[in-house]
């Protein structure tokens, strides 16, 4: 891993600073003539296996496939208002979770990828019609528990309080977060 991938870089930013996450997001649409089950069943027995270890070896943090049948599909007009009423059609939303992007490109030029994971999307996936992005990624409720965001790398951002539905004002200056800022001040300097 010691090679050198370039990659860019999104320090340009104009307003606030990057998060210290980026999210690839990949709508992905299975292959023509091939069932729900069957394409689900493929990323969870197949793909899933062949692939998680080589994601942890290059540094990703969290990988989520979300998997959306018709049955699934369906639950959505129990949600519908004037706001969500537009419901995708896309199977399944994977999204993988890395700090550097060029993390994610060296697992892509892994020997092991090219040979064993870059064929298989042709046994299930419909790469012409599947659509990728990518941004920061924020998380703001983790395990039922409320959060700042995904361990904010910036001294300056201090969002403003608000007061939540059970009356809560978010509190910026916790502990958690000051200790999180020092952490992360002294990687910053040791580098």
């Amino acid at each position: 891993m010691s090679e050198s991938i370039m990659v860019p870089t999104t320090t340009q930013s104009k307003g606030l600073p990057p998060s210290k996450y980026l999210c690839l997001t990949i709508l992905g649409y299975r292959k023509a003539g091939m069932s729900e089950e069957a394409y689900r069943r493929h990323m969870i027995e197949v793909s899933a296996p062949l692939t998680k270890d080589l994601m942890t070896k290059y540094g990703i943090v969290r990988w989520t496939v979300t998997h959306n049948p018709a049955e699934t599909r369906n639950l959505m007009t129990y949600l519908y208002d004037r706001q969500m009423s537009n419901i995708s059609d896309v199977d399944c939303i994977s999204q993988v979770v890395f700090e550097s992007l060029g993390a994610y490109k060296k697992m892509k030029s892994d020997p092991w990828y090219k040979e064993h994971l870059f064929d298989d999307h042709k046994n299930f996936a419909d790469t012409e019609r599947s659509q990728m992005t990518i941004g920061w990624i924020e998380e703001w409720v983790h395990d039922g528990e409320t959060r700042e965001n995904m361990s904010a790398p910036w001294a300056s951002f201090r969002p403003k309080p608000v007061r939540s539905m059970t009356g809560r004002v978010a509190d910026v200056t916790s502990r958690a977060a000051i200790v999180l800022l020092l952490a992360y001040c002294a990687v910053k300097l040791s580098r």
